[in-house]
C-alpha cells in the first residue's frame, strides 16, 4: 500500500490549530519531527520556536484532504511549506526511526525506542545510570516520544509523587509512554483513555515491550471526557498531557473526576495565570507545583 506524506513546515504558534484540524479531518495518521528540540532558541525569538514540521499522512489519491490542508495554512496568514511525496507502507510507519534514538528523561527513566533494545547506546546508558528504569517505546503515529518538554516535566515530576499502589488516570494517553511510567513506577491501577486509535493502537504495543515488577490493573480506551468509564474510578493521580484548548474546553467534566491530584501540561508559559484561573474556578484546591522548560509548563493541583 502507498501512501502520500506531506512535509509541513509551519510556524510553531499555529501547530496546535493545525493538529485540531487533522484531528478532525481524519488523516491516515501524523507526526511532529522534535529531534532538534534541544536546539537553543534563535536570538529574539518569541515564547514559542518559530518553525515545525508536521509529516501528514494521507491515502495515496486522496487530494481532496492535501487541497484542505493547504487551504487551512494558506488562511493562517503564516508563512509555511509543505513537500508532498508517495512513500511505500514501510516509510509511512517507520519515517520517524531515523530521529529517534535511546536518551535519559531525569533521574529515573531511560527512554528506548523498541527497535534500539539491544543497541550499544542503550546499553550505556543503562550502564551509566545504574537506578534507572528502562522504558520502551515505538511511538507509531501517536504523540509522545518523550522528547518533547511537556513529557519531560511530566515523567521527571511523576517520579517524585507517583507511589506504589496508586491509582493513575491518563487523558490522552497518545503513545501510553506517560501509562508505562506510571506502571514503572509501580501502580497498581492505570485507567488510559485517548480519542485517536492511532494511540490505541500504539499504547498497546508499547505496554506489552514493557517489563514491569507489579501486578497492575491496566485499561485502555478510546473516546473522550464523556467516557462514563472514566467516572467509574476514584483515583490517586490524573495526568492530563493536553493543550490548553482542550482542558478549557473540557474543564467541568475533568473537575467531576474523582482524584486528589492532578498533573497537567501541554500549557504555555503565559497561558499559566489564566490556567490557574480556570482551575480555581472549577476545581477547589491549591498549586502544590510548578516548573517550566523552554516556555512549556506542568501544575501540579491539589484538591482540597
Amino acid at each position: 500500500m502507498r501512501y502520500r506524506e506531506l512535509k509541513c513546515n509551519l510556524s510553531k504558534e499555529i501547530a496546535e490549530d493545525f493538529t485540531n484540524f487533522l484531528d478532525i479531518l481524519q488523516t491516515e495518521g501524523y507526526y511532529e519531527i522534535l529531534f532538534d528540540s534541544y536546539q537553543p532558541k534563535k536570538e529574539n525569538e518569541g515564547i514559542l520556536r518559530e518553525n515545525t514540521t508536521i509529516n501528514v499522512y494521507l491515502s495515496e489519491n486522496d487530494l481532496e484532504k492535501e487541497l484542505k490542508i493547504y487551504i487551512f495554512l494558506k488562511t493562517q496568514g503564516k508563512d509555511f511549506f509543505i513537500e508532498s511525496r508517495i512513500v511505500e507502507t514501510k516509510e509511512f510507519e517507520e519515517a520517524y526511526k531515523e530521529f529517534y534514538k535511546p536518551f535519559v528523561i531525569g533521574k529515573k527513566f531511560v527512554v528506548i525506542p523498541t527497535w534500539e533494545k539491544d543497541s550499544q547506546q542503550a546499553k550505556n546508558l543503562l550502564e551509566t545510570f545504574p537506578n534507572s528504569l528502562p522504558l520502551y517505546m515505538n511511538p507509531g503515529l501517536a504523540f509522545g516520544t518523550g522528547h518533547h518538554e511537556t513529557t519531560q516535566l511530566m515523567l521527571s515530576q511523576m517520579t517524585k509523587i507517583l507511589k506504589p499502589n496508586m491509582k493513575v488516570l491518563d487523558i490522552g494517553t497518545g503513545s501510553g509512554i506517560l501509562s508505562i511510567g506510571a506502571a514503572l513506577l509501580e501502580a497498581s491501577f492505570i485507567l488510559a483513555i485517548d480519542i485517536d486509535p492511532n494511540a490505541i493502537k500504539a499504547t498497546q504495543y508499547n505496554w506489552s515491550e514493557n517489563h514491569f515488577s507489579n501486578k497492575i490493573n491496566f485499561l485502555l480506551k478510546e473516546g473522550s471526557f464523556d467516557h462514563p468509564e472514566i467516572y467509574k474510578y476514584n483515583y490517586d493521580l490524573v495526568l492530563a498531557n493536553i493543550t490548553y484548548a482542550v482542558i478549557s474546553q473540557n474543564i467541568k467534566q475533568i473537575a467531576e473526576i474523582s482524584s486528589k491530584i492532578f498533573l497537567f501540561s501541554g500549557i504555555i508559559l503565559e497561558k499559566k495565570q489564566e490556567f490557574l484561573e480556570l482551575l480555581s474556578k472549577h476545581i477547589e484546591g491549591e498549586l502544590s507545583y510548578f516548573d517550566e522548560l523552554n516556555e512549556w509548563i506542568i501544575l501540579e493541583w491539589k484538591r482540597k
